[in-house]
């Protein structure tokens, strides 16, 4: 080969490498001057981020301070996509510890993101097994999960939250607002593998935790209600069922209970139908514990008085086409009998002196028909017909709680109005919301929403709900040791799907009061669908019994001598109210 021609060949060489030196120093001059702002910006996105900073939810107490729900720190698995270099084989390792499918998990590994997640709020041996798996591109970030310390206890009342900590039932959905505070913000810089760079750190804004709600519920008396309700529940086969304790006179909610219960803290395994909380959804018609509510208005109406006798009919009274029946054949029984006995007719007559108008309007005084105003979601009105869509039997049927429906919470609120004097509370269950710190922010007082009775009337109805838990009455199930209560039985025909009145299905309910001259609670307990036996004296009334003898011990309220005499000449023959 010649020098000209080696020569030659060496200086295209030289020109093409000069071009292209020449070529890449052009494009760097372009990138530098036209495209920086673009590419910085893209740069910027890619490494400084605005990282939003949960804030920690509230928690909620019961009265003692015992917490109910709290927020605990875990790990969450996510990854930046774009750093996984295989896929199938990250996604196929994952699957065996996050117990995820794995194609599902290949899915999101090759999305066009920089984030997606993988698993939420996993327990601290999963985070272990990920972090030890080293796989490029997926990673381990904190995040906050709601935990319920007594699992089922007061499940209905609490509710539960979501994936991201919102409320949705419960007590965690009426005060989300208070409980969930305010996000912070931190711009942070991070490195290649999506790691924060400290130094680097320009902003930090902290978040406002939550505010913390203490209820009126005591978690002593709520487990008492929860176990005894549950025992009834499974003797008696039942649906489902509510136990309710209040105190009559502030109106103060010391157990909500619910059957059949559900874990808070693993929802998903939950059906739908066992988280409702029935104290206060569910509809049902009272039964004869309405016959203390037609009672009270009478008295306080003076349509009746104490001695006053009726003639039950033998048991079976006919009045406008329809024959009424009781349970046991009865002649003449004094007002006080009535109610003690649960005669129907009875309670149809009582009705019928007290007229319709004068029968609903007690209804409505009572707080039928309209909500309680408690501070929980969900409540139901109840139904109470307009007079002017009461039939010719209405008068002699609604007395003994046909033809009206009411909630396990109305029907305690009515009779704590009869316990305490004549005066309807407003139910109240929370008691206080606080900062961290314990100070006080807002409080919730016992508030009166009205006089419904005058309080001699309400004397003398406590003198004939005390008959009725007694011997001769038929709730001698629900006699206390040491304490005299009152209180009445009721066992209601549910309604089939064409309308009429079942004869398969029932509610067996009791609600009553103790000690019975100064009541420190009221309990109103309501099983749905007990069998084989139903009568709420059998299912409801020894629910009471259990349940007030416990709490009354545990309040430390000292016991009285009983009444052994209990009669109809308590009150002073022949007075009006």
């Amino acid at each position: 080969m010649s020098v000209a021609i080696y020569r030659g060949r060496t200086l295209f060489l030289c020109l093409a490498i000069f071009s292209l030196f020449l070529l890449l120093a052009f494009q760097l001059v372009c990138i530098q001057m036209m495209e920086n702002p673009v590419l910085d910006d893209k740069a910027e996105g890619q490494h400084c981020v605005n990282m939003r900073v949960e804030a920690k939810r509230g928690r909620i107490f019961d009265c003692s301070k015992k917490v109910l729900a709290m927020s605990v720190p875990v790990k969450s698995v996510y990854a930046d996509p774009k750093l996984v270099p295989e896929p199938a084989l990250a996604a196929k390792k994952l699957s065996a510890v996050l117990g995820a499918g794995e194609r599902a998990l290949e899915e999101r590994l090759r999305r066009k993101k920089r984030f997606v997640w993988l698993a939420r709020k996993v327990d601290d041996e999963t985070a272990a097994r990920v972090d030890m798996l080293s796989l490029e591109g997926i990673y381990l970030t904190d995040e906050m999960k709601r935990f319920y310390p007594n699992a089922e206890l007061l499940s209905h009342v609490l509710g539960f939250v979501g994936i991201d900590n919102d409320g949705l039932e419960g007590m965690e959905l009426y005060a989300d607002a208070f409980l969930r505070g305010k996000p912070g913000w931190r711009a942070i810089v991070r490195d290649g593998k999506r790691r924060e760079i400290l130094p680097f750190r320009s902003q930090d804004i902290p978040p406002v935790d939550g505010r913390d709600i203490i209820l009126t519920i005591d978690a002593v008396i709520q487990n008492i209600a929860e176990v005894e309700l549950d025992k009834a529940f499974r003797e008696f086969n039942a649906k489902g069922g509510s136990c309710i304790v209040m105190r009559p006179g502030t109106g103060d909610i010391l157990a909500m209970a619910n059957v059949p219960p559900y874990n808070p803290n693993d929802v998903g395994a939950s059906l739908m139908e066992s988280r409702r909380n029935r104290a206060m959804t569910d509809m049902l018609e009272p039964g004869s514990t309405f016959k203390v509510i037609t009672g009270a208005a009478a008295l306080d109406r003076g349509a009746v008085v104490m001695d006053d006798v009726f003639f039950c009919e033998n048991g079976a009274f006919r009045t406008h086409g329809r024959t009424l029946h009781d349970h046991h054949p009865y002649g003449n029984l004094s007002f006080l009998q009535v109610i003690q006995k649960s005669s129907n007719i009875g309670a149809a007559k009582v009705g019928m002196r007290l007229g319709e108008e004068g029968l609903h309007s007690y209804i409505r005084r009572f707080g039928f028909g309209e909500p309680t105003g408690i501070d929980l979601r969900g409540e139901a009105a109840g139904i109470v017909h307009p007079l002017n869509r009461w039939s010719k039997l209405s008068i002699s049927r609604i007395p003994m709680g046909h033809e009206i429906s009411v909630t396990p919470l109305q029907m305690i609120c009515a009779v704590s109005a009869i316990a305490n004097g004549g005066f309807l509370m407003k139910p109240r269950i929370i008691d206080g919301i606080v900062d961290s710190e314990g100070n006080v922010l807002r409080s919730f007082t016992p508030r009166v929403r009205r006089q419904v009775i005058g309080e001699e009337s309400s004397r003398c109805m406590v003198e004939v709900m005390k008959a009725v838990v007694s011997d001769q009455g038929t709730a001698r199930r629900a006699v206390l040791e040491g304490y005299t209560a009152a209180g009445k039985t009721g066992t209601a025909q549910k309604i089939e799907e064409d309308g009429r009145y079942s004869h398969r299905y029932f509610f067996g309910s009791f609600v009553g009061f103790a000690p019975a001259d100064d009541p420190a609670i009221a309990v109103i307990v309501v099983l749905d669908e007990p069998r084989p036996v139903y009568y709420g004296g059998t299912v409801a009334a020894p629910v009471f019994r259990s349940v007030s003898q416990k709490v009354l011990s545990y309040l430390g309220v000292p016991q009285e001598v009983p009444d052994v005499e209990l009669a109809e000449g308590a009150i002073a023959a022949g007075s009006r109210i």
